[in-house]
């Protein structure tokens, strides 16, 4: 499956990743090849599988319990976040209008 240069160029920009021309091209290569398997993956037939059971094979007893913890202060966890306001992180819009 062929990914367009623009794609990943919109995807990292999104994802406020900056490649250098070559890391752009190898990252190209490495996602092409991560397609091709899902979609090797997704040409199994699975359709003799009985998803309910699949549940039954989980071993639950060796499962960690939940313990409560005391978490994080608002402020810790604004602490590092590029831009903050009234509490809240702020993001720039990625979302167009009308789209």
């Amino acid at each position: 499956m062929a990914i367009e240069k623009q794609e990943v160029e919109k995807l990292a920009k999104l994802s406020r990743l900056k490649f250098t021309d070559e890391e752009l091209h190898t990252f190209i290569k490495e996602f092409e090849s991560i397609l091709e398997q899902v979609k090797a993956i997704d040409s199994v037939d699975t359709s003799n599988v009985d998803l309910k059971e699949c549940g039954d094979r989980v071993n639950f007893d060796s499962l960690q319990e939940d313990i409560e913890r005391q978490g994080l202060s608002q402020t810790d966890i604004l602490m590092n976040a590029p831009s903050a306001k009234d509490g809240a992180f702020l993001v720039p819009i990625t979302v167009e209008e009308g789209k």
